[in-house]
């Protein structure tokens, strides 16, 4: 989202501002979550594939083989996709498909389930913080804040500020922004009286009694201005700044003696510092007093605080995911969706048909291995069985589970290359699916977005975007070339 036409060239250290971190911030929180939903999504298709057939022969079993089997793919096909009949956003898809498929799913896979419904449950505040880095550049005043302390505000900027400061006479920042502008303008009395107001609303703040201390000197009032640097560095003691003005004051005075203890305890404190602002004053060839701007973090803080323009762009943000329900209603969603689960659990097993792991048969009743794969009973009874009591039932039942394996690695190293992570699902191998979905995930939208999802209002491009979609296209690479190799089960095995 680009606003403003503000000249990168005229800033100093943009690389390191708010505008700039706040933008790579917002742009990796967006990706991490982008991700995570996509990801979310393409296991959903997975778990589709791998349990179709189960729905499908339990509808025929429940119709006793009366309707026809074209009539029964679209009735199915009706019920997967109501979700796009209702209006609902993609994420509903795979909620909708994780509620159909529950009694279906292994324990592991319905941890995929429980993970989404927590996200649901946190989405409200996660579409919050987004849409705090959407519209970092209109909430809170903040790009007006910027532009004013780097000096390259308009007037437009200032009447912003000015007008924010008559509708919330409790909010600082502004008060001191404004302040650093009439000391420019060295109207010190109105920079004075606007930081004699911020230090009523935070007097615990040392930069506005840094800031006091300059507008002090510049009125001409040295020993206030000496005890306003005084006490900023008792407050912040690891601020090499408070001392350094304070020996600029004390050196003007003649004070050579109080100059020089000041300056070497801002040296102790950051000695490269110290070294940096004292060659610009040999430079410029005059003393100068060093203002702050905002901290990155605070800057953060604002842009987060609840707003009109935020609470808008987290509800687009929502109904893009999820849609259909307000925002303010996901925690009863979540809660609503556990509860599903939770009593979708008392439904018997034998109710769903299940494909056993090692001969791939569907059956009704069975039980599972150790690591909790479905297992049928005749494969279970093989499992139980000494070696030594070999019968000819044994062989056969072997040598089918021998051909199923057979049949099943071509088949899944061929799925597996279609969608990296879909054979690993079908195979019950659902950890190595689900990382391979997330690193399909995380390459798709590399090379989609370039890793950018918003622009900061300052017109800087890094040109990484190039980059990126490389990197996202040797990661794709990477994972094919690694589902070729490594499929999700070897030969033989």
């Amino acid at each position: 989202m680009l606003t403003g036409i503000l000249s990168a060239a005229s800033l100093n250290g943009v690389p390191l501002s708010w505008p700039v971190i706040s933008t790579a911030l917002g742009n990796g929180y967006f990706f991490v979550i982008s991700a995570t939903l996509l990801a979310v999504f393409l296991a959903g298709v997975c778990l589709l594939v791998k349990y179709l057939p189960q729905m499908f022969d339990d509808l025929k079993n429940a119709t006793n083989n009366e309707m026809p089997e074209s009539g029964l793919k679209m009735w199915l096909a009706f019920v997967l996709l109501i979700p796009f009949f209702l209006d609902a956003g993609p994420m509903w898809f795979s909620l909708w498909w994780f509620i159909l498929l529950w009694g279906y799913l292994i324990r592991t896979e319905k941890r995929i389930a429980f993970f989404f419904v927590f996200m649901i449950f946190m989405s409200g505040w996660i579409a919050h913080v987004g849409a705090g880095f959407l519209t970092y550049s209109q909430t809170q005043l903040n790009r007006e804040i910027f532009a004013s302390e780097k000096k390259i505000g308009t007037d437009r900027d200032a009447l912003a500020i000015a007008s924010w400061i008559k509708t919330h006479p409790a909010d600082a920042e502004p008060m001191n922004a404004m302040a650093l502008a009439e000391i420019d303008r060295a109207n010190y009395p109105e920079a004075i009286r606007l930081l004699d107001r911020s230090i009523d609303l935070e007097p615990a703040n040392p930069r506005f009694y840094n800031h006091l201390g300059i507008a002090l000197v510049g009125s001409g009032k040295k020993k206030e201005a000496a005890k306003a640097f005084q006490y900023a560095s008792e407050l912040m003691p690891e601020n090499m700044l408070y001392y350094f003005n304070l020996s600029r004051l004390q050196q003007s005075t003649y004070n050579f003696y109080e100059a020089e203890r000041s300056i070497a305890t801002a040296s102790g404190l950051d000695p490269d510092g110290i070294r940096r602002l004292l060659d610009a004053e040999n430079t410029q060839g005059r003393s100068r007093y060093v203002e702050e701007h905002m901290p990155v973090l605070r800057q953060l803080g604002r842009q987060m605080k609840p707003s009109d323009d935020l609470k808008i762009a987290a509800d687009a943000l929502w109904t893009m995911a999820f849609g259909m329900i307000p925002r303010k209603m996901s925690i009863f969603l979540a809660i609503g969706i556990f509860l599903i689960f939770f009593f979708q659990g008392y439904i018997p097993e034998d109710k769903f048909s299940k494909r056993c792991s090692r001969c791939g048969k569907l059956y009704y009743s069975g039980t599972t291995t150790k690591s909790g794969n479905p297992m049928c009973l005749q494969c279970h009874w093989i499992e139980a069985k000494v070696k030594k009591q070999q019968t000819s039932i044994l062989h056969h039942k072997t040598e089918e589970i021998r051909k199923y394996k057979a049949f099943n690695y071509q088949r899944l190293a061929r799925l597996e290359l279609i969608l990296p992570g879909l054979g690993s699902f079908l195979i019950n191998r659902t950890g190595l699916g689900l990382a391979r979905i997330s690193i399909l995930s995380i390459a798709v939208l590399l090379i989609i977005t370039g890793g950018s999802f918003i622009t900061s209002f300052i017109p800087t491009d890094t040109g990484l975007s190039v980059f990126f979609r490389i990197l996202g296209l040797l990661i794709l690479g990477a994972l094919f070339l690694r589902a070729y190799k490594v499929p999700p089960v070897r030969y033989g095995v």
